[in-house]
């Protein structure tokens, strides 16, 4: 079947779930599409040994740092983009469509369609809240999609019932979830896990993972203070600080010094073995403090056949079936969380079974195939 010409375009080459993502997209779409960045990094080879077409649009930092709360620094900023625009809207030459796969994406990509480029297809992955959006910043982007995306594509329910708060129209809406492959985490060794734990010295403790940067609303410091009253849990956290937040950091790691913590929290940093960490957790957890768009670490925790803790708001309410593929607590509430880990420790079959649950939700609802496939619909609906 012939593919469509899918021009992918992103801000940014680090590593997020957003660009783990387009990963995902772009090799199934590569033998047609190619994919455009505004900045070098990690993802251009990564999308390069896959086969994906890569080129770059070199945008300065001050389009790159802009933060979603610039408010009024954003319009500063708009002779800029109307030139990166320019230069999208002759890379797209040729294709059907582009998909913008960031926020800042898809603004330049807007701008683009005035100068003759092809549909627009936004890839929402955000929650549109005041907390994380200015005022400024909510009314542009929203206010663009109105008016030139052909297709909103949102992660979640949850992300599209906030596009539409905030003005979007619904009829541009499409949920697309993230999409898994389960291979990574079925062929995981037992060796290999044994290795993991024996790496960290911790015997047959109990060990809890939280893969996230550090971050305050991605919430570690509820977990290293929900554990603290579980003296045989240890705590590893996967991801580093990326947005200025080393003083959020530094808060973590007195905590982690503090008598009851001490020596039970073992930080890795950014790692490419995840799957290999999460089999070697008893628990996964997710502590964000606000609604998370999706929640990337929910289903690989699931994919990893480990018992789930997330917080109840945003996506994790689609991704976790309380009491059955995983277990919820309120934002922030770090006893509630520790009543739940709790829980899975004193019975170990009943985590066992919430495990088994968990796996089979993640490899019906999310595998790649059934992603791809939604995304492949979504887009067929296009007129280009």
């Amino acid at each position: 079947m012939k593919q469509p010409k899918i021009l992918f375009v992103d801000h940014t080459a680090t590593l997020g779930g957003a660009e783990l993502s387009l990963i995902d997209l772009a090799f199934a779409y590569r033998r047609s599409s190619q994919v455009l960045l505004f900045t070098d990094g990690i993802l251009r080879p990564r999308l390069e040994n896959l086969g994906v077409t890569v080129k770059l649009v070199e945008a300065s930092q001050q389009i790159l740092g802009l933060r979603t709360s610039g408010g009024l620094k954003a319009l500063k900023t708009i002779p800029e983009l109307w030139r990166i625009a320019r230069q999208v809207a002759t890379e797209a030459k040729g294709f059907d469509l582009i998909h913008a796969n960031s926020q800042k994406a898809f603004i330049v990509a807007a701008l683009a369609t005035l100068q003759g480029s092809p549909p627009v297809v936004w890839h929402l992955r955000d929650i549109i809240t005041a907390k994380h959006f200015s005022r400024l910043n909510r009314r542009i982007a929203v206010t663009l999609a109105n008016q030139f995306a052909t297709k909103v594509l949102v992660n979640s329910q949850a992300t599209g019932k906030a596009f539409i708060a905030a003005g979007g129209k619904a009829s541009l809406v499409s949920v697309v979830y993230n999409g898994f492959d389960s291979a990574s985490f079925d062929c995981v060794s037992t060796q290999a896990i044994q290795q993991i734990r024996d790496s960290l010295a911790i015997g047959n403790k109990i060990l809890v993972g939280l893969f996230s940067r550090l971050s305050y609303w991605k919430g570690q410091h509820i977990l290293l203070l929900a554990i603290k009253q579980l003296p045989q849990v240890h705590v590893i956290l996967v991801g580093d600080a990326l947005f200025g937040e080393e003083e959020y950091v530094s808060y973590l790691k007195t905590l982690a010094n503090e008598p009851e913590l001490k020596e039970r929290v073992h930080w890795l940093g950014f790692r490419d073995d995840i799957p290999t960490l999460m089999k070697a957790c008893d628990i996964i957890a997710h502590t964000s403090t606000e609604p998370e768009p999706f929640g990337r670490v929910i289903v690989e925790g699931q994919l990893a056949q480990k018992p789930v803790i997330a917080s109840a708001a945003g996506g994790a309410l689609e991704l976790i079936e309380d009491g059955k593929t995983g277990l919820l607590f309120p934002l922030g509430d770090q006893i509630a969380l520790q009543q739940q880990i709790q829980k899975l420790i004193d019975d170990s079959a009943f985590a066992d079974k919430i495990a088994h649950h968990g796996y089979i939700s993640a490899k019906t609802n999310f595998s790649l195939e059934t992603i791809l496939n939604s995304f492949d619909r979504a887009i067929k609906t296009i007129d280009t």
